[in-house]
């Protein structure tokens, strides 16, 4: 039994794997494209870039770990039966729910992943990469500049520019005055300024074609000399200190939600306060059943189509996600009550994926859903030979 359960394991877990890693892969790059957007037109560090992607991974593994489970036991059932194995096993006696055992227990690994996940590790990554969006683009030069007016405060400098492009990064008409230690007047003025941040979020001003006028304390004396490039760093730019964590029920851990739910602070609202803490309960109670579901969604008769039965479940499984995400919705709303909008369509998801492996497993070959593949097989082999007729010719 033991080789049996681990049979079974390997075959959920290398698809489950790989589903992760692909939906991982897919949703940072998504991300990425948009932060490396953000990084040409900031200048902001690479360095930035990568930890803002190392905050979203929590929130993006709690999407991905449910339908990886998913796609790994439907994967597994289709194998299993496409090959004759599972004749094999059930003919020696084993039940399918004997058969899922492992795979329940995956289940519940998941489980308590996705709650230490949902729970407790995003609320503090998601306010951390709100912080650092916050470093990144809300800084005291983006607020302070300003075509045609003086500004000031940037370690005692007083600046002047004619005109701003490339997203507030090349200034040109640059004028400044500041005073050093030693109560000297200096005067910078330039035909053009790259603006450069580095990697402590320091700011340098690198001047170009200007000239450099230097006055003593007491006026006697004025030198000047022209420079082709020049480094003027700006001090005093870090920005303002980001807000506490939990001005939003999303950077809320479970506890905390637990405890305002009873004892709501002013500053929340008790409709997203219960939102959120029921959303994170359904979500996390339906990974139990999604193995339920996948297995005799997969288990396929010689004439349904593996791949339809996989694309199928899919778009069940995300059906299923989409009324959730709209129930929770309702609940801020104060539309509708937390039972009716996310624990009742979860008891209806939990009664039909049950009721699916229950005839799958007392009634060994009939298949519940034979009815709907063969529709929607039949509509796909109408569909693909229709289309030819309907395609123009091509003229020779």
């Amino acid at each position: 039994m033991r080789l049996i359960d681990a049979y079974i394991l390997r075959r959920v877990l290398m698809p489950l794997l790989a589903a992760v890693g692909i939906a991982m892969a897919a949703l940072l790059m998504q991300r990425l494209i948009h932060l490396l957007d953000l990084f040409a037109n900031r200048g902001s560090p690479l360095s930035i870039i990568l930890k803002m992607l190392g905050n979203l991974v929590p929130f993006y593994l709690g999407i991905a770990l449910p339908a990886a489970l998913f796609i790994g036991v439907l994967y597994a059932g289709s194998r299993l039966s496409s090959e004759s194995e599972l004749d094999a096993m059930r003919a020696s006696g084993l039940s399918l729910l004997r058969l899922i055992a492992p795979v329940l227990a995956l289940a519940v690994v998941l489980v308590m992943i996705s709650s230490y996940l949902l729970g407790w590790l995003q609320p503090y990554t998601r306010f951390g990469y709100r912080a650092l969006v916050h470093l990144v683009t809300d800084t005291q030069w983006d607020s302070a500049i300003e075509r045609g007016a003086f500004f000031s405060g940037f370690g005692g400098k007083t600046i002047l520019i004619g005109d701003i492009s490339d997203g507030g990064r090349t200034l040109t008409r640059i004028f400044v005055k500041e005073k050093d230690d030693a109560g000297r007047s200096i005067i910078l003025t330039a035909e053009r300024g790259d603006l450069r941040k580095q990697s402590d979020f320091s700011l340098v001003l690198q001047l170009h074609n200007g000239i450099r006028s230097e006055t003593t304390a007491n006026g006697d004396a004025t030198r000047a000399m022209t420079f082709d490039q020049l480094d003027l760093p700006l001090e005093s730019i870090a920005p303002d200190p980001f807000r506490p964590r939990g001005e939003k029920e999303s950077e809320l851990t479970f506890t905390e939600l637990v405890r305002f739910y009873f004892n709501t602070p002013s500053y929340l609202d008790i409709e997203d306060i219960t939102a959120e803490l029921h959303e994170r309960l359904v979500r996390t109670v339906s990974i139990l059943f999604l193995p339920f579901l996948a297995f005799p969604v997969g288990i396929s008769s010689r004439r349904t189509s593996k791949s339809l039965r996989m694309i199928v479940g899919v778009l069940f499984l995300i059906f299923y996600y989409e009324v959730l995400q709209f129930g929770e919705a309702m609940v801020r709303r104060q539309a509708l009550g937390p039972i009716p909008a996310l624990w009742v369509p979860c008891a209806i998801f939990a009664a039909c994926s049950l009721w699916l492996f229950w005839v799958a497993d007392r009634k060994p070959g009939q298949d519940p859903l034979a009815h709907l593949f063969d529709g929607l097989s039949t509509i796909g082999t109408w569909f693909r030979r229709l289309l030819p007729r309907r395609l123009p010719k091509v003229a020779e």
